[in-house]
This record gives C-alpha cells, sequence and structure tokens, in this order.
C-alpha cells in the first residue's frame, strides 16, 4: 500500500488495477419502478415525512440546547 497502485475492494488491498466505475444511479440499467398509488398518495407521504423531519429537527435543537445549558452550569 505504500507508493503502490491499487484500491479497496471487499476490504482487502488489490494492486495494479484500477477498480470498474460504478454505473450512476437512475440509468437504465438500475432504475426503480414506479412506485404504486396516487399522486394525491405520493404528496401526503411526503408531506408526512417533511413534517416528521421538522419534528426531529426540532428534538435535536431542543436536546442541543438543553445540553449547552447544562454545560454552562459546570
Amino acid at each position: 500500500m505504500s507508493g503502490t497502485k491499487g484500491h479497496f475492494e471487499r476490504g482487502r488491498w488489490i494492486e495494479g488495477r484500477d477498480p470498474e466505475p460504478e454505473p450512476a444511479l437512475g440509468t437504465a440499467g438500475n432504475a426503480a419502478p414506479p412506485l404504486p398509488g396516487k399522486p394525491e398518495e405520493h404528496e401526503q407521504i411526503e408531506r408526512a415525512a417533511h413534517e416528521a423531519a421538522e419534528n426531529l429537527e426540532r428534538a435535536i435543537n431542543g436536546w442541543a440546547t438543553s445540553a449547552r445549558l447544562g454545560l454552562k452550569k459546570l
């Protein structure tokens, strides 16, 4: 590994050859099938996911604020 060309493959060092490039997501070979359901259902899921993300962010911010205040008291 010191100065030799190579790469890690499945946790082992392989010398002398470059790894095969990974295909880009969304190419014809590995495109995901369309999601089942109506567009309204997709919007409902998207809104719920957005709301969950906001709630998580609020909880993390509250925890961080609490931790900062606790550290200031020390």
